[in-house]
């Protein structure tokens, strides 16, 4: 099935779970169509304090003096979000974005762009497609014969390989193709 709609896939990593007080850690950005991943991109990004949790940062393992080496500011960071999702044909459609709760990366994005003065909502639509929930709805469909809350399960149960478990990078290519294998359903 053709249908021409491209969606962004997102994932981030954070140093905590509240966007006003934890930082923005990176961001993974992947371009799905027709079924199909056609472009990546990750971003690492330093705030310039990296407000961190200890249990965050055993999640994501992220190794604070390197990232200070590898990460660019909000700014830049914006820069390359606005660049990734300016594709060729885009015309300034609002962007679609999805993940796995992604209500959580939302957050975390829209703080980023608020935070140097960007409306968000001059970009990306109000609509997203959150895999968790599609999930429940395969689940009270009949489609699937168990109940699936987190993407590991999710991952495991539609036999998806994660390159770079909780990377941001990583958690957002898996979940572009958990998505894919869901409309297959």
């Amino acid at each position: 099935m053709k249908n021409h709609e491209k969606i962004i896939f997102i994932d981030t990593e954070t140093g905590g779970l509240d966007p006003r007080y934890h930082s923005l850690l990176s961001i993974g950005l992947v371009q799905w169509e027709d079924s199909k991943i056609t472009r990546t991109k990750e971003i690492l990004i330093n705030d310039g304090k990296l407000n961190v949790t200890d249990a965050a940062l055993a999640i994501n393992k992220i190794d604070l003096n390197s990232h200070k080496i590898h990460a660019v500011d909000h700014n830049k960071a914006i820069q390359e979000i606005l660049l990734f999702i300016e594709w060729p044909g885009n015309q300034k459609e609002k962007i679609t974005l999805a993940g796995h709760n992604v209500g959580f990366d939302i957050r975390f994005t829209r703080h980023l762009f608020e935070s140097q003065n960007y409306n968000f909502e001059d970009y990306f639509s109000h609509r997203s497609i959150d895999t968790s929930s599609i999930l429940h709805y395969l689940y009270f469909a009949g489609k699937i014969d168990r109940k699936i809350v987190g993407s590991t399960e999710a991952f495991k149960h539609f036999e998806i390989e994660v390159k770079g478990r909780h990377t941001a990078l990583g958690d957002a290519v898996a979940t572009a193709e958990l998505f894919t294998r869901m409309i297959k359903l």
